[in-house]
């Protein structure tokens, strides 16, 4: 647990065994999640907060609570392979990073594969396909049911989103369903994948989950691609906050952003999207679509938004007590425990004007120290942090760049990182 502490790794042990510092912004997120839970569809929200504050920590707490009440949730962190900007290699790394409270296993296999599917559910995949904008995931989804062995696997892939699956899953429905899949519309992926997007949730709820939570972090990457990528991540994130109401699909999302991106990005001098983005929206594909960027930069930074704000002394000097003691079982402490440790450690690591992830980490260092000597040390300065430049772009303006190099899996270490 410690070392966990001290890599800045959050987990379901680390976060039982500190104090929540977000109570007020966990009860808000909380109320989302009732009313999400009660079936309506609610306004996702933007996290902000400066480097080091703890925006992924609040994600992976929320993801914890997320299982603990019954929702199935994806926590993905964004790269320069994996962003916003294409939603056709999005949606397979939500799907391959999805927990649910009952499987330790990321993804659906073995909970379709382990449980008998409510019958209620195959009886209301005509009505589920009546919501999508391509009825063929509910036709995939029945072919996988048969438990045909040769083709589970690849109708399982076709389902979570994998495109080079599809048209072998296609092929297997036709063989299946051959005089109803006749009558289907023309699918094509450019246009229709987003159905295998909008199935998931129902499917969630077919298995027993309450809804779909998606959590993302590392937003920030977004001001970093070229003008055009950028337009479209800005186009799918207020899709999948849902902040037109452009769905009632049972999906709440949260994303994590440094403030910079909003400072430099959104605002800034060399960029300044919040005027940008609306003209070239326009320019590409019309008045409606110019409407939408203006409303969702007018909403990006409203109030309904989350900001991290600094931890107060009170909620800081309770934390780092509880760090103590955790230290404490861990190491072997050679000295006693002055009885104003804490105190002495917040002066000596010049607390408020340092963000939380490093103080936590010098007061590990200086627990360390005092473990083996005995003494505080008089000053320790750490620079952990550096500011991210979002003054150039990527290469090229054309996202069709990163479109081509495909989806590439996230690694487990980059998943949980800070």
């Amino acid at each position: 647990m410690l070392e966990a502490i001290r890599a800045g790794i959050p987990s379901r042990i680390t976060v039982d065994a500190t104090t929540d510092l977000r109570h007020h912004l966990v009860e808000k997120i909380d109320k989302d999640l009732s009313l999400l839970e009660s079936g309506i569809s609610p306004k996702g929200r933007l996290v902000w907060g400066e480097y080091g504050q703890g925006k992924t920590h609040l994600l992976k707490l929320i993801e914890q609570q997320i299982l603990d009440r019954g929702f199935a949730v994806s926590y993905i962190s964004l790269s320069r392979n994996l962003n916003l900007s294409n939603h056709m290699n999005l949606f397979p790394a939500l799907a391959s990073h999805l927990r649910t409270p009952d499987a330790k296993i990321p993804g659906l296999l073995n909970p379709l594969t382990s449980d008998t599917l409510p019958q209620y559910f195959l009886q209301k995949l005509p009505e589920i396909a009546q919501k999508l904008c391509h009825p063929l995931p509910t036709y995939v989804f029945k072919a996988f049911a048969r438990y045909d062995a040769q083709s589970m696997i690849l109708l399982y892939n076709a389902l979570m989103g994998k495109k080079e699956n599809l048209t072998r899953a296609k092929a297997i429905c036709r063989q299946h369903f051959k005089p109803e899949f006749k009558l289907l519309p023309r699918f094509t992926q450019k246009e229709h994948l987003l159905s295998f997007f909008e199935f998931l949730p129902y499917l969630l709820q077919g298995l027993g989950y309450k809804a779909w939570v998606i959590l993302i972090d590392e937003l920030e990457i977004t001001g970093k691609l070229g003008k055009v990528a950028r337009l479209k991540s800005y186009q799918n994130l207020n899709w999948l906050l849902n902040w037109s109401k452009q769905h009632q699909l049972p999906i709440y999302t949260l994303a994590a952003s440094v403030k910079a991106l909003q400072d430099e990005v959104f605002f800034g001098k060399k960029k300044n999207d919040a005027t940008q983005m609306p003209v070239l929206a326009e320019e590409r594909l019309g008045t409606e679509a110019a409407a939408q960027m203006q409303r969702f930069f007018d909403f990006a930074t409203d109030s309904h938004n989350l900001v991290l704000a600094p931890v107060h002394k009170k909620e800081l000097v309770l934390l780092l007590d509880q760090l103590l003691e955790i230290h404490h079982q861990a190491i072997d402490w050679q000295y006693p425990i002055p009885d104003t440790f804490v105190k002495d450690a917040i002066k000596t690591i010049d607390a408020s004007h340092k963000p939380i992830r490093q103080v936590i980490r010098i007061y590990i260092e200086i627990m360390d120290m005092y473990a083996h000597s005995g003494k505080m040390p008089v000053s320790f300065t750490e620079n952990l942090f550096t500011e991210t430049d979002f003054g150039e772009e990527e290469p090229s303006e054309d996202s069709s760049v990163s479109d081509a190099a495909g989806f590439q899996e996230t690694s487990i270490h980059k998943l949980f990182d800070l």
